[in-house]
């Protein structure tokens, strides 16, 4: 049995509302909002968020590869994959890979770990979008931010891959040329009639051909289309029911590209029973069909964080002048502060443990875990009587706080406080994606994976603090 063995979906706490787009602009707006990533995240660290949520450490010792999928890397020269594999504390005799330039690249990169699973490899698919609408269009509004991640492997299977079918065709609706900040697209009228229907009418007439079901067998279908208006419409031409259509969010979080489809079908599974069948058609220069079928490896499964406990952790009061400046969509005066260094690559490496996987030492005298790792103990002062350890994944709290307005942000001021870990050991780092008046001592967080600054072109990556989501 081949398929789905984990999954995990990410959803940044800030949203910005559609009618504070449109009052910019003197418009009208339906209601609804778009997930906006903050100013310390990209597609690297929303990919390395959905997999934590549904990737245990533990588990993580097990893949054998590591896919990163997205159309808006922070490289244009470097893999994604390793940073990701590195953050999840993989093995290094994995193989990693990055799959871009189409938003049909995470369904490309989960037909290649279902490959893998094949010949008894464990895979994971890790996925991050981060795209951005032209000012005062269409897009802007449209598009939201977002992560999803899918380990795939042949034991204990939570959705069974049935058949999978895939039609290509070079049709240029949306794009993106090398040095563009902004997605650019075609008529919708052109681009649904010519390219979408005809493209997802083959994909699902092909997957159905392979596996002689009929659209009533299907409990959810999972179908991507750049307007939400589209997907129902296109699946209720196909013969789809209402109930059948997986709700794609769209007027909760946008469209998050290549995030998009592997979203619905993170929230479709939090609500699946074994026997479910899903239909997951995939869209961007022709489509991937992939049909699931739920295991009773279901029961009892669950990812932490869920996608709906994202939906519902957030903030909407964001500005748009904040949306501008977290995208880098304008040039603001910056603060009367040193420029930041770029971080000492040397020194970065030979910390690769602790940077990456947030690793410390735990002296094996008297037991005593401290972050950064240590050489001598700070309780026994045993001196490299020291062994490796893992601070990931720990019950932790805030021990105390400050708040910094002169340090350099794109959101000042800095919740800078101090946690403390279950078991022992304390480090400082920052607090995001809290409200002032919700910080307090004894607060209970989870360490995730964030950029800390940018220099010499080099993006820097370390742990933070978040609430943690119940």
């Amino acid at each position: 049995m081949i398929g789905i063995t984990a999954y995990g979906g990410y959803i940044p706490y800030n949203r910005l509302q559609f009618k504070t787009i449109a009052g910019e602009y003197w418009k009208k707006a339906k209601e609804g909002e778009r997930a906006v990533a903050y100013y310390d995240e990209d597609s690297i660290t929303m990919a390395v968020a959905a997999s934590l949520a549904g990737i245990a450490p533990r588990y993580a010792k097990r893949l054998d590869a590591v896919y990163f999928a997205t159309t808006t890397s922070p490289y244009a020269e470097k893999q994604g994959a390793t940073n990701i594999a590195a953050a999840l504390d993989a093995r290094q005799d994995i193989r990693t890979g990055d799959f871009g330039s189409s938003l049909r690249a995470s369904s490309t990169a989960m037909l290649t770990a279902i490959d893998d699973a094949k010949l008894g490899r464990n895979a994971l698919v890790a996925i991050g979008d981060t795209r951005c609408g032209g000012a005062d269009g269409s897009n802007e509004s449209a598009l939201g931010d977002g992560g999803a991640a899918f380990a795939y492997g042949n034991e204990h299977v939570i959705a069974e891959v049935l058949a999978t079918y895939s039609v290509s065709l070079d049709f240029i609706d949306v794009w993106r040329s090398t040095g563009d900040t902004i997605v650019r697209n075609w008529d919708v009228r052109y681009a649904i009639s010519e390219g979408y229907k005809s493209c997802v009418k083959k994909a699902v007439e092909g997957v159905l051909k392979a596996t002689n079901f009929g659209v009533a067998d299907f409990s959810k279908i999972v179908l991507y289309a750049h307007e939400e208006r589209h997907i129902y419409a296109v699946a209720k031409k196909l013969g789809f029911e209402p109930h059948q259509i997986q709700n794609p969010m769209y007027d909760r979080i946008g469209n998050t590209g290549c995030v998009a489809a592997p979203l619905m079908l993170a929230r479709a599974l939090e609500d699946a029973k074994p026997g479910d069948k899903f239909l997951y058609i995939s869209y961007g220069e022709g489509c991937d069909a992939i049909v699931f079928e739920v295991t009773k490896e279901i029961t009892g499964y669950t990812a932490n964080p869920t996608v709906s406990g994202y939906i519902e952790h957030k903030s909407s009061d964001m500005t748009y002048g904040k949306y501008l400046k977290w995208k880098g969509l304008m040039e603001f005066e910056p603060q009367k502060r040193p420029e930041q260094e770029r971080s000492a690559l040397p020194d970065y490496f030979r910390n690769y443990k602790k940077n990456y996987a947030l690793y410390g030492s735990r002296c094996t005298h008297c037991g005593t875990p401290q972050f950064p790792p240590q050489r001598v103990c700070a309780k026994c002062q045993s001196i490299d009587e020291m062994e490796e350890y893992c601070f990931y994944g720990k019950d932790a709290w805030v021990k105390t706080f400050t708040l910094d307005k002169l340090s350099i942000s794109l959101d000042s001021p800095n919740y800078l406080v101090v946690v403390e870990f279950e078991g022992g050991g304390k480090m400082m780092t920052y607090l995001v994606d809290c409200r002032k008046e919700d910080l307090h001592v004894n607060m209970k967080v989870a360490l995730t994976y964030r950029k800390l600054f940018k220099a010499n072109g080099v993006h820097t990556y370390f742990w933070k603090a978040t609430p943690k989501l119940k």
